[in-house]
């Protein structure tokens, strides 16, 4: 049939090696002739084709493409038993080389396709299906624990998508009213995140997505965890990557991971990997994502940057100007400008300010909690700042947006240090690291860090966050260092402008809250009767010093 002015296969067979078949679309040019493939295989219905990120298969088609969406294993009208992620490798693989051998494909394929449809292109790269010629993985991550765990800690995310992928599957089996329960946790989660504990076997999770129970009972990176992270068999054989990231993306500490371990590699015209961060969450990727108005350049042109990218490796069109390019590339958050680098920071070097203050302790906004880039500031018997965290009252962090948290920074169970206005920007690239000694009063528990960008108005913009478990390795005199590497910004700080670190227990729902009466390994176990209170003491003096690294900046204007 023909849709849209190109030609449209509906409901295309391809069978498995195991006799499962699987369902495609496919989107092919009006004229005749042979085309290179793009391969999206996703498990939410092939018909939405990641059209929430990406343009609809027709734009693809019209730029010279044959384009391949296919339900995967057990989703939309495939055959077989969906297992997140399970089958994907196997089953990648087979339609690689299915779709390669289509009527008017000329044997080239690539992969695109975002957050599930990401992890399908990883999990089929690491077989080295010899058609697959280059994937691009947008807002994902190739070490499935870094989705489930971003900075050790469970994400609740990963509870309410397990509904989402439940609701479909009780569906597919007719199961209205486990429908209707599934979309109604989903349009008010909030219940769910807090039900505890964790692990709780919920009938209709067991019934139609009991992969939960092994994400949620596997706290800790084990085997489990190695077999779904297919970053080390993708560097044994690498294929051109082109990343995709954003901002205030769940899975941005994942995206940044998995271009990271190949960023050292060779970078020759035949084999070289891209990044680009734009400032979105995980849907949309526009303008106003995130709450702020970023300019009409925020889009990035990702649809035709993608294209350029398959024209170059699908295409042969090797002289379009993308090797000579930088290979990085991400969007600086307050100049609106999108800004290249050579390389992403793999460790954190750059300018150190010290947690300090003056006789007031650094609870809440107006306390005494300062951060100076000096040293010499640091008083040899200053009394060490103390927070409380009830995991009954868990602080709040509902995601990644930059929002103002100065309401919340007024609250004095928080310690709160704030810099001097900037005389001078500040340019950020990278992950920030915070070390702090740090002392609890009872067992383990968390110390959140979360940085922000304070306005000359009093606006405090929401940046990063990372956390670290206490109290398990306490010197002689209780102290610890605890090392906390914050998730990856990109920014200027314009002059007038501060920075802000918050010191608490918690990121909640966004992270889990750690329960204080045991270690995080076991907080999935715990109910509502096991949270307790934790008193820590945050020391910065000489011999016991505490500071913010900010990372190193190597980026140019482009």
């Amino acid at each position: 049939m023909r849709f849209g002015d190109v030609m449209l296969q509906r409901r295309v067979p391809c069978v498995m090696r195991d006799g499962v078949t699987l369902y495609a679309d496919i989107y092919l040019p009006e004229e005749t002739g042979e085309y290179p493939v793009l391969l999206m295989r996703q498990p939410y219905g092939r018909k939405i084709a990641s059209t929430v990120s990406h343009a609809h298969p027709v734009w693809y088609a019209k730029q010279g493409y044959m384009v391949v969406v296919q339900d995967v294993r057990g989703r939309g009208d495939s055959e077989g038993e969906f297992i997140p992620f399970v089958h994907e490798a196997e089953d990648g693989y087979d339609t690689i080389e299915w779709a390669a051998k289509l009527p008017n494909a000329n044997g080239k394929v690539g992969m695109y396709g975002f957050s599930y449809q990401g992890i399908a292109q990883w999990a089929a790269a690491t077989l080295a299906p010899p058609s697959l010629v280059t994937i691009i993985p947008s807002m994902t991550a190739a070490d499935i624990h870094r989705w489930a765990y971003p900075y050790g800690s469970f994400s609740s995310g990963m509870l309410t998508w397990a509904f989402q992928l439940a609701r479909d599957s009780a569906r597919r089996a007719g199961d209205v009213s486990a429908e209707q329960a599934c979309t109604q946790i989903m349009n008010n989660p909030d219940g769910i995140v807090r039900h505890l504990p964790l692990n709780d076997r919920h009938p209709i999770l067991e019934k139609y997505c009991p992969a939960y129970f092994d994400w949620v009972n596997h706290p800790e990176y084990d085997d489990y965890w190695a077999g779904l992270n297919w970053l080390p068999a993708f560097q044994a054989s690498p294929i051109p990557t082109f990343h995709i990231g954003g901002w205030y993306d769940f899975l941005l500490d994942g995206t940044v991971q998995s271009y990271l371990a190949l960023q050292d590699q060779s970078r020759t015209p035949d084999l070289f990997h891209r990044l680009e961060i734009g400032p979105w969450v995980h849907i949309p990727w526009g303008q106003k994502a995130g709450g702020l108005d970023h300019g009409p350049d925020a889009d990035g042109d990702m649809h035709r940057k993608q294209v350029r990218w398959f024209d170059y490796w699908l295409k042969g069109e090797r002289t379009n100007g993308l090797y000579e390019e930088p290979p990085i590339r991400y969007f600086d958050l307050s100049s609106r400008a999108w800004l290249e680098a050579d390389t992403f920071p793999a460790e954190t070097t750059g300018r150190k300010y010290y947690l300090t203050g003056g006789d007031n302790p650094a609870n809440g906004t107006l306390g005494g909690g300062l951060l100076t880039p000096h040293h010499t500031k640091l008083h040899p018997q200053r009394t060490p700042d103390v927070y409380v965290y009830d995991a009954r009252l868990p602080m709040a962090l509902p995601g990644y947006a930059p929002l103002d948290r100065s309401a919340i920074q007024d609250r004095t169970e928080i310690l709160v240090y704030t810099s001097e206005p900037l005389a001078d920007s500040l340019l950020i690239f990278g992950s920030p690291k915070l070390c702090v000694a740090v002392q609890s009063m009872d067992g383990p528990t968390d110390v959140v860090a979360m940085l922000s960008l304070v306005k000359p108005g009093g606006q405090a913009l929401f940046l990063s966050v990372g956390r670290a478990e206490i109290g398990t390795d306490p010197d002689a005199d209780g102290w610890q260092h605890a090392e906390i590497q914050l998730r990856p910004i990109g920014l200027t700080f314009p002059p007038g402008t501060a920075l802000r670190l918050e010191l608490t227990g918690s990121a909640f729902p966004t992270l889990i809250r750690h329960p204080n009466s045991v270690g995080m390994n076991l907080a999935h176990t715990v109910d509502d009767s096991r949270l307790d209170i934790a008193v820590v003491a945050v020391a910065s003096q000489p011999g016991l010093v505490s500071y913010l690294q900010l990372p190193a900046v190597n980026a140019t204007s482009g």
